[in-house]
């Protein structure tokens, strides 16, 4: 608390400052087809004044009194220096297309600003207003297909579900290979909540859905080693800097409301068998009993339309029932608004919002809530001083959160399993007369009626965040400066899981609290230095220090049997225990960074941080972080075609570090034991790894080489760059003798290789005085493969699926993360072995597919004609796979399509057994596709490849003449949509991007929410 009261004690610090005697100055910054353009800088001569153009190219600056010469710049136009008598109040500045390279600045680490041309390494960068056209909860699902070399995914959980992020291929077998995340110049926690496993769990979220899409001006993405050196042991999976919105000068308050709704439908449904119903062997269910336990069986008779008695323990008509799907999940809703208030002068300038979404899942009573406020204030009391300050409180809040994997409490496996007789609707209520689960699935108590799952079964969990930092920045000349920022991310979590009073494995119920406190503040203090030598020479360099200081705290409430049936609070349990944690650590590092230029086409960078960190051995607790970058503008020093507008080599090298020990890690810890010995405790040692008080972060070192070029007076631009990426000294378990007590210890010896190519090009095909083509395409390509786990682990298996049939695993000399599966059963000749009924016998387990695709790309088109804005994304991944256990089911449970053959007359057989003797026999349908999907899980391991029309906006500003004179400045109303089409899908009944895991074990699809598109209409209101 003591650090936030520090934070917002800078934020009023930010608030002071003299205002001298000034008057305003409008206009319009337009092009040469008098289109005005949006953000454009206009700069006040000789102060540290300045605003940018709204999306009509409209601005107001306040300036002293008196002539003043203003200075008007633009990406991709020539700047232009506009002189304005005391008399003027209203100017028209035109700008024209510049012939030269985009002056684009970008934000880089430690949130230093730097013109693109000097940069010697990759930098992905996306606008704000890309993010928010169609909005994703979650920041990091709104990436995907973006950033060329970024790979994004999501868990089959819905909107308010946690997104993947990884950055040119997975770097280490123990880290979780998401990149670090930083905003307004502050690293921020990304902690992955929970995730589903084998056994079953839910998704519980992430810390980027706290971010609102309205209130984020850009995103930069940092890919290798040398953009992000100066993170230190943070930096081995590329950095993603977040840069808010701040207010701008002009005359009065700013005024602007976002408003979005959407509403949610299933995507993809199942497109099952519908000629056969439930039953066994050809035989409809003779009984009630043999229903229930034939709930999700469709081996019986041909589907006739008789009246059969069905799991409700009612007469039905024997008859296929198609919309399960459609008739269980509803149709979701999102409702997202924004206002914000903006407003300034020559000396501070602030941005306030209020932001909240309301999410209704497809899940029944499942939905995500979110308030976001956020202040920016910036202050120039002189020349000499700038403030800062930047806050963020977010109230974040979920109910249901969907359980995945296995059986227990998970709605989604039951609707698709259910019989294709079965209409999922007769289950309801889901419970019987006592408020008890309802036994609709006989002797199967771990499998839920989704009913009873989705509105008995409950969860819900509350974060309130607070993200604040403040930095004030001491000018003493113009090129000697020095800045210091603090900053913090404070998170209070809390998470409940209920087992009601009823549910069927369970009847007594029982419950789980998790409450958490983690915080993060960073101190900061920086020396700086620019200036420029014999007209040709610059040099830009800065040195610092950062504190990062980590704690968090929490503590685990369980217990089972509730003492009053249906009363839902820990005091009622029976059976209770707790268990609290608590951790501490700091970071202390030193850094600095130095950039060179020569005639300002020529330009070479060195950083370097070292690292002390307190949760290594005194003995070898710091690490130096170095790296070098280069870029030569060969278009300024050659001349090249009049065509050929810009071009421009780059080349880079970095070493960062990796993931730590966690705190305590690095010595023996003990917990009591039994009841002691002559009164005196006994205790033993927690866990079976022998630390090791030598371990290290591991290295990752990437060198990159890159060009950019742009034709026709930049018409046409290309961006190309190789990398290659290889990690050391990862952290790998080894094995250790039991009679030690211990399983295994964790040494530095892993190495993982990642080389690849990103490709971006964007254009203007066409450009009117009406209409405009911009277009642009990414694609990333990452070869990535495991050189080395350690001395005597050749293969680790990450994850395993319910039904222990398919695996993640780590092989030495494979792709990271391959998805292995069982063959059929082979003789020595290679001949395929049956049992003497005629059924297939599970062979070996082989490598069947990767369980990340290595292509990503991206393709973007917005259009503009005359006040009409359509903006196209269509996104794709190529090259990776994925184990569908809903396939597999689907063929064990007598669903999918496949099973019809051999229905009526069997199926005829001709092999060897395993004996070599001939079989020659006709199998049974049913035992053959049970043993068939039994025998080879390999046959749904499916290529995840797809094409996917990812969103679409259609907007129409109205113009200024419709407006009249209001105060209203600009209206626009957009239709949106996200998930609108699968243009490309091999996988059959899910959507190839139905993971269950947000971790490294990509490539298991099982009992998942079912994909959805989205639909709605965005307006946004100026004032």
């Amino acid at each position: 608390m003591k650090r936030i009261l520090a934070v917002l004690g800078l934020v009023m610090l930010s608030c002071f400052g003299a205002i001298a005697q000034n008057r305003s100055i409008t206009g319009v910054v337009a092009d040469a087809g008098n289109k005005g353009i949006v953000s454009a800088t206009v700069k006040v001569k000789g102060k540290s004044i300045s605003t940018i153009t709204d999306s009509d190219g409209h601005f107001a600056v306040m300036v002293p009194s008196g002539k003043t010469t203003l200075i008007v710049s633009s990406i991709g136009f020539g700047s232009k220096s506009v002189d304005v008598t005391e008399n003027e109040n209203n100017i028209t500045v035109v700008l024209a297309l510049s012939t030269q390279e985009l002056g684009e600045v970008v934000v880089t680490s430690l949130g230093v600003k730097k013109q693109k041309r000097v940069l010697g390494y990759a930098v992905g960068q996306v606008k704000g207003d890309d993010l928010s056209k169609a909005k994703e909860i979650n920041l990091g699902n709104a990436l995907q297909g973006r950033v060329a070399g970024v790979n994004v995914s999501g868990t089959a959980t819905g909107p308010a579900g946690s997104s993947r992020v990884v950055i040119r291929g997975a770097t280490s077998a123990s880290g979780s290979n998401q990149p670090l995340y930083v905003v307004d110049g502050i690293p921020i926690d990304n902690t992955q909540q929970g995730n589903a496993g084998r056994w079953g769990g839910a998704d519980k979220g992430d810390g980027l859905s706290s971010f609102n899409p309205d209130d984020i001006a850009s995103v930069s993405v940092m890919k290798g080693s040398a953009a992000s050196a100066l993170y230190g042991y943070r930096g081995s999976n590329g950095v993603i800097l977040i840069t808010t919105k701040r207010g701008k000068s002009g005359h009065g308050i700013g005024v602007e409301y976002t408003s979005n709704y959407t509403f949610e439908k299933v995507f993809k449904t199942t497109d099952w068998q519908y000629v056969y119903g439930s039953g066994d062997r050809g035989q409809k269910p003779a009984n009630l009993a043999d229903a229930q336990d034939l709930y999700n069986y469709s081996w019986g008779a041909k589907l006739d339309g008789s009246q059969v008695l069905s799991i409700d323990g009612l007469m039905h008509p024997y008859s296929a029932q198609k919309d399960n799907m459609k008739n269980f999940y509803n149709n979701g809703t999102t409702n997202s608004n924004t206002i914000a208030l903006t407003g300034g002068d020559d000396k501070i300038n602030y941005r306030f919002s209020l932001g909240n979404v309301e999410n209704k899942a497809i899940l029944p009573s499942a939905g995500f809530n979110r308030k976001n406020f956020t202040l920016s204030l910036n202050a120039t009391p002189n020349d000499k001083i700038t403030l800062e300050t930047n806050a963020q409180y977010v109230i974040e809040g979920a109910n249901n959160r969907p359980f995945l994997s296995d059986s227990p409490k998970n709605a989604n496996l039951s609707v698709y399993q259910l019989a294709t007789n079965t209409d999922v609707r007769w289950l309801q209520p889901g419970v019987d007369a006592n408020g008890f689960e309802a036994n609709h699935f006989g002797g199967n108590i771990y499998s839920q009626t989704p009913y009873f799952a989705t509105n008995y079964v409950k969860n819900f969990d509350r974060r309130n965040r607070f993200i604040g930092s403040s930095s004030i920045t001491y000018n003493f000349n113009q090129n000697l400066y020095a800045k210091g920022k603090l900053g913090i991310d404070h998170i209070n979590y809390e998470y409940t899981d209920i087992e009601p009073t009823g549910i069927a494995y369970n009847p007594n119920g029982g419950m789980n609290v998790i409450q958490q406190t983690r915080y993060e503040y960073n101190a900061e203090g920086i020396l700086g230095y620019k200036n420029t030598f014999l007209d040709k020479f610059e040099v830009n360099a800065f040195v610092g220090a950062n504190r990062q200081h980590n704690r968090s705290k929490g503590i685990n409430l369980s217990g089972s049997e509730f003492i009053v049936p249906f009363q839902y609070f820990y005091g009622n349990l029976k059976n209770k225990s707790s268990n609290e944690s608590f951790a501490e650590s700091e970071v202390n590092s030193l850094f600095g960074s130095a950039d060179l230029s020569y005639k300002n086409l020529f330009f070479v960078s060195f950083t370097g941080r070292e690292d002390w960190f307190s949760t290594l051995s005194p003995k070898n607790n710091h690490t130096f972080y170095p790296s070098v970058s280069t870029s030569f503008i060969y278009s300024d020093a050659v001349k090249l075609p009049d065509w050929w507008s810009y071009g421009k080599f780059r080349g880079g090298w970095g070493n960062v570090g990796g993931a730590l020990p966690d705190a305590y890690a690095l010595v023996l810890t003990y917990n009591p034991v039994g009841q002691g010995y002559f009164g005196q405790p006994l205790v033993g040692t927690n866990g079976n790894t022998i630390p090791n008080g030598n371990l290290q972060p591991y290295n990752v070192r990437t060198i990159e080489f890159g060009t950019e070029n742009s034709f026709f007076k930049n018409r046409l631009s290309l961006d190309v760059t190789y990398y290659s990426k290889t990690t050391t000294n990862d952290i790998a378990d080894a094995n250790v003798s039991i009679s030690s007590g211990y399983n295994s210890t964790k040494i530095n010896v892993g190495e993982i290789s990642n080389k690849g190519v990103e490709l971006q090009i964007s254009g203007i095909p066409f450009k009117t005085e009406h209409f405009t083509w911009n277009t642009g395409f990414n694609m990333g390509y990452n070869q990535s493969k495991v050189v080395k786990l350690s001395d005597e682990l050749k293969s680790k298996t990450l994850a395993d699926n319910r039904d222990g049939n398919a695996f993640i695993v780590l092989e030495e000399g494979q792709p990271f993360g391959i998805i292995k599966a069982y063959d059929f059963e082979r003789n020595a000749s290679g001949a395929l072995v049956y049992n003497t009924d005629g059924t297939l016998r599970r062979g070996e387990l082989v490598t069947a597919g990767k369980g990340v695709a290595p292509y990503s790309m991206g393709f973007t088109n917005d259009f503009s004609y005359k006040n009409f804005r359509l903006s196209v994304l269509i996104d794709a991944k190529f090259g990776g796979d994925v184990f569908s256990s809903s396939n597999y089911l689907g063929y064990r449970l007598g669903l999918h399509k496949g099973t019809l053959e051999g229905r009526e007359d069997g199926i005829p057989v001709s092999g060897v057994d395993v004996n070599g003797a001939p079989v020659n026999v006709t199998a049974n349908a049913q035992d053959y596709w049970r043993a068939w999907a039994r025998g080879q899980t390999a046959n749904f391991v499916y290529s995840s490849d797809f094409i996917k029309l990812r969103s679409v906006s259609l907007g129409y500003d109205f113009p200024k003449s419709f407006l009249g004179k209001s105060h209203i400045e600009g209206v626009n109303i957009s239709f949106v949509a996200r998930n609108l089409l699968s243009l490309y899908s091999k996988v059959p009944n899910v959507d190839p991007e139905s993971n269950y895991q947000n971790g490294n074990e990509q490539g298991l699809e099982r009992g998942g929410v079912p994909v959805t598109r989205s639909f709605g209409l965005n307006l946004n209101v100026k004032f």
